[in-house]
């Protein structure tokens, strides 16, 4: 019998507003392991909608620093001290992360203390308090975890300018789920999704992306529609993904971080994956806020 090895996608979408998903956020489930992948806007309210209580939560990882991927990451931080934390929580992540921490704890210094205050020995000081480790770019994933039989390695992805930006792999119990973060098709990604069992990649859709940016045009929104124009930069499109998980021999794809925005269900979902099994025979998943998807094993 196997372990639980799975993906919980806290939040499924992208910096563009929408009534169905929230900013980017994960869990990986190992065992009785929790390993929370960025937390962007709203994604900490998913937790417990999830079925997760947030104290089980002790490591946290960032892929970088746009705020889409950390911005609900105070909210995460007292959820898990309200839940019952009692230890530190560890934080991975690029050159900024400490800045990130640091500016986030003094701008609650005052919450803090008025919860010590008000609560006493009812929450334990030590579940507020964050260890950071920075971690540094490399081209090949290179291990930076390992715990109980939990193994997590970075590599660097293209999100050009912002630099730097991570992926990671994640492997137990003879199963690897690979975790794009935001990208465009690189060679570091293809690399670290060889034989993946899950691909988790970001993905846009240029052509409904442009319908958007006709629609703003038409209503006088050139700001927003410029704005737009230069997405495709630094993402990467739903052909390109298919392209790259067939290349990379992934067993299973699951596409997240979605570029436009479009609802959980209905004709839009199948729109957005339209022509990907041209490029991919696998099966492909367009996750939901909430969805718990498990690495396939052998006899999956």
């Amino acid at each position: 019998m196997t372990d639980t090895f799975e993906i919980v996608f806290l939040g499924t979408g992208s910096p563009l507003p929408s009534p169905d998903r929230v900013g980017c956020g994960h869990i990986l489930v190992a065992g009785n392991q929790h390993v929370l992948v960025d937390c962007g806007w709203g994604a900490a309210r998913r937790i417990l909608a999830a079925g997760i209580l947030p104290s089980v939560i002790d490591t946290a990882i960032f892929t970088h620093m746009h705020t889409d991927h950390i911005t609900d990451f105070p909210d995460f931080l007292f959820l898990r001290w309200t839940s019952g934390a009692r230890t530190p929580l560890r934080v991975f992540g690029p050159e900024g992360t400490s800045d990130m921490v640091e500016g986030f704890l003094h701008a609650l210094r005052r919450d803090i203390g008025y919860r010590l205050a008000h609560h006493g020995e009812k929450l334990h000081p030590d579940g507020i308090v964050v260890e950071v480790t920075e971690i540094p770019t490399t081209a090949r994933p290179q291990p930076f975890f390992e715990r109980a039989g939990l193994r997590l390695e970075r590599f660097e992805v293209d999100h050009f300018p912002v630099v730097p930006a991570l992926g990671y792999r994640a492997t137990y119990d003879g199963r690897t789920a690979v975790l794009s973060g935001d990208t465009g098709f690189c060679e570091s990604l293809l690399h670290a999704a060889q034989g993946a069992d899950l691909l988790v990649c970001e993905a846009l859709n240029t052509a409904m992306l442009r319908e958007r940016i006709a629609a703003l045009r038409a209503i006088g929104r050139d700001l927003q529609a410029s704005l737009f124009e230069d997405i495709p930069s630094y993402h990467i499109d739903v052909a390109d993904v298919a392209r790259l998980a067939r290349q990379a021999g992934v067993r299973q794809l699951v596409l997240d971080h979605l570029i436009p925005p479009i609802p959980s269900t209905g004709p839009e979902v199948e729109r957005f994956i339209a022509g990907m099994a041209e490029h991919y025979p696998g099966p492909i998943r367009v996750a939901r806020d909430t969805d718990r998807i498990p690495v396939p094993g052998a006899t999956a």
